[in-house]
């Protein structure tokens, strides 16, 4: 049967699409006129229609035209063009799938995050940004008609609902990822999400810095817990910037009192209500921290006291954990949260969470002098430049500070 491949840019309103014409191929028609005509080709080997079972008519050449939409300008779908082409031409072309991104998501790209080397916690913020943001808007549009100019709809629309940044930002990451991976099995012929209407409709959540406590509040919260159990937890995550998960999965064998250090190794995170213990996300995560005397030596009388409970129980677990219950048991995060609430309340001192008592040791300690560089390698951040965008307020006014000193220095001759 003879073939013919040529294509086309076609412009439909504010659409560009691509049209490829494949040739003729055999196909089968539905006889009856309830199916309208509808098509099947012979090569998905269907004798019986797909709506109403009726036998399909013996098949008959059709010349086959497969649209690619969502290019941004003629110039955009004339480069596709030559690729898609150069597709047909080499064999290797495949057809836009049929799959509506509903079915996609179910049956291929979540199961696939299961099976990946994906954080659990990278895992579960996928799932639940595609089923409560993208499936109940976009899951019944098939991966082939997933436009630019839909998405950047989509992604205004979330906000325009009072959706949060990060909610929207999280969305468009997602949407981003799923649209890879149906690219890379090729079910599509580009991503959509790459695309710069689509970048800027997705906002760039700011990292927000929480209330924190004042040096002298800081003085008064563990001032009031000196006779607490776990006074050593609070005073290392005031004086460590610790992440709530980096304290929950501290051992003793990470920490070495005489050198007055501890490694950071571990995190334990939540995934739901379910603990994982985990790895640092990134390479600066993992690191070593300088203790000051009154923390080596809170964390000295800890390991006594928690000698002595072991000694005193026949129940003692065997654990290893620095911050554990009276039998050993490691404490569930959550815990440190709802603790500190409770403490915060009966020094009568303002609520705050475990985050922020992070950023007032990164706030006390870059107000002090201590360089930029240093507290970042102490926050285990990725770059310096993530301390400075997080801490800005500080930086302006420790510059302020530094302008006046010099002022002073100078003026003063």
């Amino acid at each position: 049967m003879a073939s013919r491949k040529r294509g086309s840019v076609r412009v439909r309103g504010n659409s560009v699409s691509v049209v490829i014409d494949v040739g003729e191929q055999p196909w089968r028609k539905c006889p009856t006129p309830r199916c309208g005509g509808s098509m099947f080709t012979e090569a998905t080997k269907d004798l019986h229609c797909e709506r109403c079972q009726s036998l399909l008519e013996p098949p008959v050449p059709h010349r086959k035209r497969i649209w690619h939409s969502g290019y941004k300008n003629k110039k955009e779908a004339g480069q596709a063009l030559v690729k898609l082409l150069g597709t047909v031409d080499g064999g290797t072309f495949t057809e836009p799938s049929t799959l509506t991104v509903r079915e996609y998501v179910e049956t291929t790209w979540l199961p696939s995050l299961e099976t990946s080397n994906l954080r659990k916690s990278t895992v579960e913020m996928y799932r639940r940004s595609v089923k409560s943001r993208i499936v109940p808007h976009l899951g019944s549009v098939k991966l082939r008609d997933v436009t630019p100019a839909r998405l950047a709809s989509w992604l205004e629309g979330l906000k325009a609902a009072g959706v949060g940044d990060r909610t929207v930002e999280v969305a468009g990451i997602t949407a981003h990822k799923l649209l890879k991976s149906a690219l890379d099995r090729e079910l599509i012929a580009r991503n959509p999400a790459d695309n710069s209407a689509v970048r800027s409709a997705r906002p760039k959540a700011k990292a927000s810095t929480p209330n924190i406590w004042t040096a002298e509040q800081t003085y008064a919260f563990l001032d009031a817990q000196r006779n607490d159990r776990l006074f050593a937890l609070w005073r290392v995550a005031t004086m460590t910037g610790l992440r709530r998960g980096e304290l929950a999965g501290l051992q003793w064998s990470d920490v070495d009192l005489d050198a007055g250090t501890l490694r950071v190794t571990r995190t334990r995170v939540v995934v739901g209500y379910e603990v994982l213990d985990s790895t640092p996300k990134t390479l600066s995560g993992n690191r070593v921290i300088s203790l000051d005397g009154e923390t080596v030596a809170a964390l000295r009388r800890h390991w006594a006291n928690q000698a002595a409970e072991r000694l005193a129980t026949d129940l003692w677990e065997g654990s290893d954990y620095l911050f554990c219950d009276e039998i050993g048991r490691p404490y569930h995060p959550q815990r440190f949260t709802q603790m500190l609430a409770a403490k915060a309340k009966a020094a009568g001192l303002p609520p705050v969470k475990i985050h922020a008592l992070r950023h007032g040791h990164a706030t006390a300690g870059l107000e002090a002098g201590v360089p930029l560089k240093v507290m970042s390698e102490r926050l285990g951040h990725s770059s310096i430049q993530i301390t400075a965008d997080v801490y800005s307020h500080v930086s302006t006014a420790v510059d302020q500070a530094a302008a006046d000193t010099i002022a002073a220095a100078i003026d003063g001759l």
